[in-house]
């Protein structure tokens, strides 16, 4: 098999940050002070926005991830996504950013707040761990975490993250 043939399906698994993620898609002040208030929000945020059928199941689901392991990171991020991928739920697949300026306790193992919360629904197991895994990738950058801080409106907070996926190394690449 040449490398053509393995191009649609990893086009099909693999899609472009532009594709998942636009500035409408991000709540630059979030108001909820608790873990549970975060992720309503950012189910009503989703909801609104037509990005997922069922906001009960997403809210319920991500509920559940948050109680067996929290998926808050040093550096004041959070990655959350439902345990079990559920492609029906979401009419298309999404990357959405919510962000804290007073940050809330999110079960961080460094036991300081959360500040960005990254929602990660995408339909394929691969796209969504090498997603994940850009995603950790840029936020161990304290550099890059501070701009996402300072940015001042929701376009600006999106071109942090295209400038940072632009800058990733080789192996966290997009294929062509």
């Amino acid at each position: 098999m040449d490398d053509r043939e393995h191009q649609p399906m990893l086009e099909a698994a693999d899609p472009a940050l532009s594709e998942l993620f636009q500035p409408t898609n991000i709540i630059s002040d979030l108001t909820a002070s608790t873990r549970e208030g975060v992720i309503g929000e950012v189910v009503e945020a989703v909801a609104a926005r037509g990005l997922v059928s069922d906001a009960r199941w997403l809210e319920s689901a991500l509920n559940e991830r948050e109680r067996m392991v929290p998926t808050a990171m040093p550096n004041g991020v959070a990655f959350l996504h439902a345990r079990h991928r559920a492609a029906e739920k979401f009419p298309r697949q999404f990357l959405f950013l919510a962000r804290s300026g007073k940050g809330v306790a999110f079960g961080s193992p460094d036991e300081r707040p959360t500040h960005l919360f990254f929602l990660l629904a995408l339909r394929k197991d691969m796209a969504h761990l090498r997603w994940l895994a850009r995603l950790s990738w840029i936020c161990r950058n304290r550099s890059i975490v501070a701009n996402f801080m300072k940015a001042t409106s929701p376009e600006d907070i999106a071109k942090v993250l295209r400038l940072a996926v632009e800058e990733l190394p080789g192996n966290l690449r997009q294929r062509p």
